[in-house]
């Protein structure tokens, strides 16, 4: 048998826990305690100034407590001496404070608090600064987006579909494409954020304590805005999790879609976009080769991303006020946040350092009869065809160069092909079939003509300024908060 630990010690248990316990379960959840380690201490501090503040502990008591805890802070994760035996890491903190300040001061911690909440707690508060984080990293990516699509505005590309030339567009409307989810990305996790800013903390079991703790207080000394004011919700409320994971998820899928995207832009069939060397990787056997390792990365961390949002889902299904969910989110939730943070910046790394080719685009624009559409739009418009008839002539026209080896649509074509069909030779501007024209024709708000650009980049511009100055604020405010809470906490200590 394993230590019985600080906790099961004349308790409720007469023994300690078996080792098979203690490495399926309690040495499983004592990995996620690094990640929380921090944001668990200024839980377990605030909760000790709110004691203290209510006087519910002894003047003296409450100073060594304080002290205590503030000892405890200055010790980095890495260092603090987690063991498995005792269970989790609030038991490793409580064994820890107890050779420090003794049992008498110590064991007023769990005073109107399981130790469940300060996970809870501890949890939220790590959640907030991840999302914060993400937003700024999300704000980067959809900024070299917007910084890449300005230079290259009006350069001539081909829009694809299905991998297939489409319409002809502009490098800039193209590159542009990815910013947008970036920016919604961005909005799904400050909306999370807000949620997560409502304090659990001073719940007490489910139904509240009897002890006199300000829960209004507490949300302040935690930086937190409002309370989740149910306390049997607050102690066990999960979805808030699900939705952070899910905006997670969403966000890496669209990453994913770029980088798949751009792994074929980057090919040399396609010889459209060239990564940095810093971004590459060299092959073991090819010498030839030169791989977008990182683009590989970014899609690697989308799937394990899906995989948490099924695994948060999955672990739900049971019944409420139980710890199941929270065995998995204590180290899933920080953990997939750490990720996600890490691949968006080396998403935007990459955007920022990468080179577009933009005579290789707008010579697959040219050549992949990319204007077929609009010389269609062309014919129904000033030669008096329907939509239909016209959509046929030019496709029969395309049909005809195809089978001819030819690569570029020409007027003296689709005249043969209305002929054909129509019995009538249509006189076709040349001018209408340049794919630069086509793409600078367009009518709509959000296309690629240039005074729609102009408008995007302007949006883009700002939304993703406003998304790093909010993520600023956030953090900057959990920061202030923070710095008020361990100078209170050194106050009272010093009685």
């Amino acid at each position: 048998m394993a230590d019985g630990g600080y906790l099961g010690a004349g308790g409720r248990l007469a023994g300690g826990p078996a080792d098979e316990l203690v490495e399926a379960a309690y040495a499983h959840e004592l990995r996620a305690a690094p990640r929380l380690a921090y944001d668990l201490s200024l839980s377990d501090i605030a909760h000790a100034v709110a004691l203290t503040e209510s006087g519910a502990l002894p003047a003296e008591t409450a100073r060594v407590l304080l002290g205590g805890l503030l000892e405890l802070h200055a010790i980095p994760p890495a260092e603090f001496p987690w063991h498995a035996p005792l269970g989790d890491a609030f038991n490793s903190r409580e064994a820890e404070l107890v050779r420090r300040i003794g049992s008498d001061a110590a064991g007023w911690l769990s005073a109107g608090r399981p130790r469940r909440e300060a996970f809870r707690v501890a949890l939220r508060a790590c959640s907030r600064r991840g999302a914060a984080e993400l937003v700024s990293a999300l704000a980067d990516a959809s900024g070299a987006l917007a910084l890449h699509s300005r230079s290259l505005r009006d350069a001539l590309a081909a829009d694809y579909t299905y991998l297939q030339a489409a319409q002809p567009t502009t490098a800039g409307h193209l590159l542009l494409t990815y910013a947008y989810p970036a920016l919604r990305d961005a909005e799904r996790l400050q909306r999370a954020h807000r949620e997560l800013s409502r304090s659990v903390a001073g719940a007490g079991g489910s139904a509240g304590s009897r002890w006199p703790l300000d829960r209004t207080r507490l949300a302040e000394l935690l930086g937190c805005e409002g309370l989740i004011a149910h306390t049997k919700d607050a102690a066990w409320q999960w979805d808030v999790y699900v939705e952070l994971l899910a905006a997670i998820a969403i966000a890496a899928t669209h990453l994913s879609q770029l980088a798949q995207d751009f792994e074929i832009y980057a090919s040399h069939e396609f010889g459209l976009i060239e990564l940095a060397d810093r971004h590459s990787r060299a092959s073991a056997l090819m010498p030839q080769k030169r791989n977008p390792y990182a683009l590989a990365a970014i899609r690697t961390q989308a799937g394990q991303a899906a995989g948490d949002v099924a695994a948060a889902l999955t672990v739900m299904h049971t019944g409420s006020a139980r710890t199941d969910h929270f065995h998995l989110l204590n180290g899933l939730v920080p953990r997939a946040l750490e990720e996600a943070g890490a691949v968006t910046r080396l998403a935007a790394a990459v955007l920022a350092g990468m080179r577009v080719d933009t005579e290789r685009m707008a010579r697959a624009a040219r050549e992949g009869f990319t204007n077929a559409a609009d010389v269609a739009d062309v014919l129904a418009a000033s030669e008096g065809l329907d939509y239909r008839t016209a959509h046929k002539v030019v496709g029969l026209a395309v049909r005809r160069l195809v089978e001819q080896g030819a690569g570029e649509l020409t007027a003296d074509a689709v005249a043969e092909a209305a002929l054909e069909l129509t019995g009538t030779a249509l006189a076709v501007d040349p001018a209408d079939l340049d794919p630069a024209a086509c793409a600078q024709a367009r009518l709509q708000t959000g296309s690629s003509s240039s005074a729609a650009m102009d408008a995007m980049l302007a949006e883009v511009d700002a939304q993703s300024a406003a998304d790093r100055a909010w993520s600023r604020g956030a953090l900057a405010a959990a920061q202030a908060a923070e710095a008020l809470l361990l100078e209170r906490a050194a106050a009272l200590a010093a009685g």
